[in-house]
């Protein structure tokens, strides 16, 4: 057959008839022609040096590597080039040999087949995990920095009342070995067809930055347990059962060596050159309730007592106040005896389902002095970021909005997420009420942005909406407290007492719902849930083990990522497990290696004489990255001035006044405030100096960012905050706010304008902010209601010195106000706590802060008065203004009325 090829009319080419095999022909000699001929004999240049360059960026680019690994990796090679060191790899080959050799620099993994009878089936399960003991003694064995005695506080495992407890339960002269013991499945693939069952330990011996870090004396990976597919029969209890009975039988396998040595002791040399003989003992279970089920071997959900913890009846679970009965090893064992003894399986299973047991036995029986139930722990991660608000209070709001408000408030509330300032270590959501996630951070992040955003889209007499969006402040509030890194008497109570009030808004909500499904024939939400009832155990669990991060499972969550990406990039997928446990080996000897190298090079450093350290530092000066001239910044006590830009004369600035009047007669203002500023705070700049004169020729050095160093007061570390002014940030403005330490007191301020000034040799870092310590309207009662700081600006900036910031403050828009003074602060936006406890110390009682606000703005707040009775005629309202107001309007509304505006223009 003939192939006719018709061409586009605009090529003006006519139809082409070719015989078949001709066509074939043509096509094949077209496809195989040799490629043009390049125009360089170099294509690489100009772009890169060298081919090798080139080839090298190429596999870059193709691993995917960042930047800090790029860099790492362009260093060794350099270093190698210029003879500093040998590279003697040839292939891969070499590589995956040398891994295989320093493997056995600690234990490795080993394979154990368990059995397990379903049915009059016996059913073999692979168990992989990594001797326990020999792991706990290669940790050990290096000095990790463990503590040799702690404080009565609650925030290390050691300050609890259980560790307390377990070392009284030891030979005197005996020493605490604790371990902290996580497991859960996890997704290897994306689409969840492939899963992983890693179980976690940690030394709870070791503080949180050791134990909790990546380091060797990290969590590691310790086992990897069989997962029972799932079968039609699944639901039945004796299937649910023989699961239960394989994971025990799996984890006895991990546990079997601790049984001898927890009864008898184990004498250790330890990283101090010390022997000592440990008792070692499970301090902690963490996991999610699904785990907790199986590890306490209770029915879960469906059982008539669903708490792994204590006897609680599944009806009163949303009953907060309600304290049971603890459930203890002592009570499981005779419960499930007994029913072992029953005379008929019909009063077995009356026995084991009355207190929600499972007739299985459970392995941490047969650990001295382990109690799972008193090992499991408040988990905030599942129970309260994705649990109790990522799946109830967020689904409950959302239900609201859609059904009672509509789409149109919806969007609104998409609006101001959006609008909600950014602040570094919160996530910043655009679309956040249709957004679907599981990622448990991100609910704890809309948790804290919520009722901020939210509080002017719902009316204050709808009960149902107002009580739940009061219920979901005090529950964020709860949470914070939760977060605490260090806790005190002080902070217990007031959480408690949080915690109470979350659980009457609670009650009032569920309440105000059932009532209101009655008279709609609908079902009420039903709060009677596991997760509820756990935030009653959270407070105990503190006191018992420290604070929540010592049994939190997001650390453990997060070393899932590093076994997804080793079964992504680095196995067949066949038979993953071993593949999977090898590279965490590896891993694992990479960073005792990497510890070793690294105590070679700092005792290297130390053998130095003073003379070669001093004449090193002074290099290490020079080529600093943090010298001034290169990274462009400014150092002064707690704070560094950073993203310097170009000097500016003071004539250039007044120049660009008009697009910011802030900085109208700049230079002025400025020499008058530095010259009082130098004699108030007795600055030495010689004598006969004053005042300051600048010239309009004089220069100033403007910066974008600061980076402040503050003290907390959750847990009294050091902590940077990094804050903004600058009016192009990701091409738009951001002009952070800052907490100033004032004579008097603290007072929070917006940034406007960084520089620094040198006057008489010295130079000064300032910066000018807008205060926000004028007088708001009276106190609200939707404020009062929610617990909310409202502050507003005064119209006239003020220099400050940089070294007065204490540190940054989130502060969002107060929506619907419209003048764009009165901001909110964002006291539970910080995830340490530090500023929830500043706040308290700064407001105090609301009487008492509002009294000592300045009066300079009263004429700005009697407009603004004026505005809202335009607004909003309310004869009650008056009233409250006049008895605001009344005191203080007589002695400065002259004066203000006096007073020249901002822009030069009459008030």
């Amino acid at each position: 057959d003939d192939i006719r090829v018709e061409y586009h009319p605009n090529s003006n080419r006519l139809p082409l008839v070719q015989p078949f095999e001709e066509y074939i022909r043509d096509k094949h000699e077209r496809s195989s022609r040799p490629p043009p001929k390049p125009e360089s004999s170099e294509p690489w240049r100009p772009f890169f040096n060298s081919r090798e360059d080139f080839l090298f960026a190429e596999v870059l680019l193709d691993a995917n590597l960042t930047r800090q690994q790029s860099e790492h990796l362009i260093k060794i090679v350099n270093t190698c080039l210029h003879g500093g060191g040998k590279f003697t790899l040839s292939g891969y080959g070499d590589l995956e040999t040398a891994w295989k050799r320093a493997a056995h620099k600690l234990t490795p993994f080993e394979a154990e087949n368990i059995s397990a009878k379903h049915r009059d089936k016996i059913h073999t399960y692979t168990v992989h995990h990594r001797p326990l003991w020999d792991w706990i003694t290669d940790l050990v064995f290096r000095d990790n920095g463990a503590p040799t005695s702690g404080t009565r506080i609650f925030d290390e495992p050691w300050t609890g009342d259980m560790f307390w407890g377990f070392q009284s339960s030891i030979p005197k002269g005996g020493t605490p070995l604790c371990l902290i013991l996580y497991a859960d499945k996890t997704k290897l693939s994306s689409f969840g067809t492939q899963k992983g069952y890693p179980v976690i330990a940690r030394i709870a011996n070791l503080p949180a930055k050791i134990r909790n870090g990546e380091g060797f004396g990290g969590g590691r990976v310790v086992g990897w347990l069989p997962i029972v597919k799932s079968v039609p029969e699944h639901r039945k209890a004796e299937y649910a059962n023989f699961k239960c009975v394989v994971w025990h039988e799996s984890f006895y396998i991990l546990l079997e060596i601790l049984a001898g040595h927890a009864e008898k002791g184990c004498w250790l040399q330890c990283g101090d050159e010390i022997a000592r003989q440990f008792f070692p003992g499970i301090l902690i279970l963490s996991a999610d309730y699904e785990e907790q089920c199986v590890m306490s071997l209770i029915r879960g959900v469906r059982g008539k007592r669903p708490c792994p913890i204590c006897l609680i009846k599944d009806k009163d679970l949303a009953d907060l106040t309600l304290k049971p009965n603890l459930r203890t090893v002592e009570l499981s064992t005779k419960t499930v005896d007994a029913a072992r003894a029953a005379p008929t399986k019909t009063e077995a299973e009356r026995i084991l389902s009355k207190a929600g047991l499972r007739d299985v036995e459970n392995v941490f029986w047969r650990i001295p002095r382990c109690d799972p139930h008193r090992a499991l722990s408040f988990d905030r991660l599942h129970s309260n970021n994705s649990g109790l608000f990522g799946h109830h209070l967020w689904g409950a709001f959302k239900a609201y909005v859609n059904d009672s408000l509509g789409s149109s408030v919806a969007n609104k509330l998409d609006d101001q997420f959006m609008k909600v300032p950014s602040w570094r270590g919160l996530n910043h959501f655009s679309k956040v009420f249709k957004m679907t996630f599981t990622d448990g951070t991100k609910f704890e992040d809309v948790s804290k942005v919520l009722v901020f955003a939210a509080h002017n889209l719902i009316d204050r007499k709808d009960a149902e909406g107002w009580t739940l969006l009061r219920a979901i402040r005090a529950f964020s509030i709860v949470d914070l407290y939760l977060s605490f890194e260090v806790q005190i008497n002080d902070t217990m109570a007031e959480g408690y007492e949080e915690f109470l009030k979350f659980s009457r808004l609670m009650e009032e909500y569920s309440e105000l719902t059932e009532n209101a499904s009655q008279k709609e024939e609908d079902k009420a939400k039903n709060w009677a849930f596991p997760k509820m009832h756990a935030l009653t155990h959270s407070f105990d669990d503190i006191r018992a083990k420290g604070v929540s991060r010592n049994y939190n499972t997001k650390p453990n969550e997060k070393m899932h990522g590093p076994l997804k990406k080793a079964y992504l990039f680095r196995t067949n997928f066949k038979d993953v497990a071993p593949q999977i446990l090898a590279i965490e080996h590896y891993s694992l000897v990479s960073l005792v290696i990497r510890a070793d190298i690294d105590s070679v090079d700092l005792n290297a450093q130390l053998q130095l004489d003073e003379d070669d350290i001093g004449s090193s530092l002074d290099s290490l000066r020079d080529a600093s990255p943090r010298a001034r001239g290169k990274r462009k910044q400014f150092e002064a006590i707690n704070i560094t001035m950073r993203s310097q830009r170009p000097e500016v004369t003071f004539e250039e600035l007044q120049n660009n006044s008009t697009a910011r009047p802030e900085l109208k007669d700049f230079r002025v203002n400025l020499s008058k405030w530095l010259t009082k500023a130098i004699r108030d705070y007795s600055i030495d700049v010689g004598e006969g100096c004053l005042p300051v004169n600048f010239q309009p020729s004089d220069k100033i050095t403007v910066y974008e960012s600061i980076k402040v160093i503050f003290q907390s007061k959750v847990d009294w570390n050091q902590y940077i905050d990094l804050v903004y002014c600058n009016p192009s940030f990701h091409n738009k403005p951001r002009y952070d706010f800052v907490i100033v330490q004032t004579v008097g007191n603290c007072i929070f301020a917006q940034l406007l304008f960084l520089f620094t000034c040198s006057v008489f040799g010295q130079t000064f870092a300032v910066c000018l902010v807008r205060p926000l310590d004028a007088k708001p309207p009276a106190n609200l009662p939707k404020d009062d209601d929610l617990g909310f700081h409202r502050v507003c600006a005064r119209s006239r900036p003020e220099f400050i010195f940089a070294r007065s910031i204490v540190r940054g403050a989130p502060l969002v828009p107060v929506y619907g106000d419209r003048t764009g003074k009165q901001h909110f602060v964002m006291d539970i936006v910080d995830h340490m706590g530090d500023l929830w406890l500043r706040c308290k110390e700064i407001f105090g009682a609301p009487s008492q802060w509002y009294a000592s606000l300045s009066d300079e703005s009263s004429l700005w707040s009697l407009a603004h008065i004026i505005i809202d009775l335009i607004a909003c005629p309310s004869f009650r309202f008056l009233s409250q203004v006049i008895a605001w107001n009344a005191d203080s309007l007589s002695s400065t509304l002259v004066p203000c009325l006096a007073a020249p505006s901002a822009n030069g223009a009459p008030s």
